[in-house]
């Protein structure tokens, strides 16, 4: 468990500011953390969800990424390693894996704070990986059915708008 949810803040952690090239590793290290606490139907799932959805993600996101990725992340960085100390002293009595999830939401949520509009879509979307995460940890249907429409409507989102914001970035150059 403890390796797996530490390769997952790891990879949140080296995720932050890029284009989501690693999109589907960092869905199969959340697909095995998840499955590390869970078991079932539960974990099978979930398991299924975070690899699915991520791959497909960056196989339709890709096209919008740039060459090279954004190496100024440091901000999102600090703050998100911020975020984890705050949460590991304040949630100490909630349990270990609970708390790892929590940081996993949080990484996403401060890689979404930073940079171009593939870069917050992308943390966004890691955002939602580490919600189906602690639905996996809390055994949650609701939260697990909460994160997958979440991903829905980010889906519909990126759609919509990520090749209006593509071709605006092109026309600016």
């Amino acid at each position: 468990m403890i390796v797996g949810f530490g390769l997952l803040l790891l990879l949140a952690l080296a995720g932050l500011g890029k284009d989501g090239r690693g999109l589907p590793l960092y869905g199969a290290v959340c697909a095995f953390a998840g499955a590390t606490v869970c078991s079932g139907l539960m974990a099978l799932l979930t398991s299924v969800a975070l690899i699915g959805l991520n791959g497909l993600a960056w196989a339709w996101l890709r096209r919008f990424a740039a060459e090279a990725p954004d190496r100024a992340a440091v901000l999102p960085v600090v703050g998100t390693l911020v975020l984890l100390l705050a949460l590991g002293l304040s949630g100490a009595g909630l349990g270990l894996a609970p708390v790892l999830g929590a940081g996993a939401v949080l990484a996403g949520l401060c890689g979404a704070a930073w940079g171009v509009p593939l870069v917050q879509f992308t943390g966004l979307l890691r955002a939602a990986d580490g919600l189906i995460v602690v639905s996996c940890i809390l055994h949650s249907w609701p939260l697990f059915l909460a994160a997958l429409s979440l991903w829905g409507v980010l889906a519909a989102l990126g759609v919509t708008l990520l090749p209006r914001l593509a071709w605006r970035r092109v026309e600016e150059v």
